[in-house]
């Protein structure tokens, strides 16, 4: 089942979430698309473990290990997360405020995939 959820300020953040067997993808963009970093969290020995990848002078991978592992845990399943964000000249208030809006959004969505299982 794919999903989108949109939230703006300072840009708009896209999660589009998708089954795909008994595990879930999450796309997160937001300003200027692209593929800034993937991390895969998987429950493993009552731990989450992650994997991640950044692509250099990109700075979200430490947001996807975070994103991942929260869904992991939470899903009780192995979760992979893409994201890329970029907003031209961003202030360090811009980006505070796009990670706790990331983070709200995931919340939300999270919430939604729970409330189906």
């Amino acid at each position: 089942m794919e999903r989108e959820l949109s939230l703006t300020i300072p840009c708009t953040i896209h999660i589009h979430s998708y089954s795909m067997g008994r595990d879930r993808v999450f796309l997160i963009s937001g300003g200027q698309a692209h593929i800034g970093a993937a991390a895969v969290a998987y429950p493993k020995d009552h731990q989450i473990l992650c994997e991640t990848l950044t692509i250099p002078g990109h700075r979200e991978g430490q947001l996807a290990v975070e994103l991942a592992k929260l869904a992991a845990s939470r899903l009780n399943r192995t979760v992979s997360v893409l994201m890329g964000i970029h907003v031209e000249q961003a202030t360090r208030k811009d980006i505070n405020e796009i990670i706790k809006n990331v983070q709200h959004a995931m919340r939300q969505e999270l919430e939604r995939i729970e409330a189906l299982l």
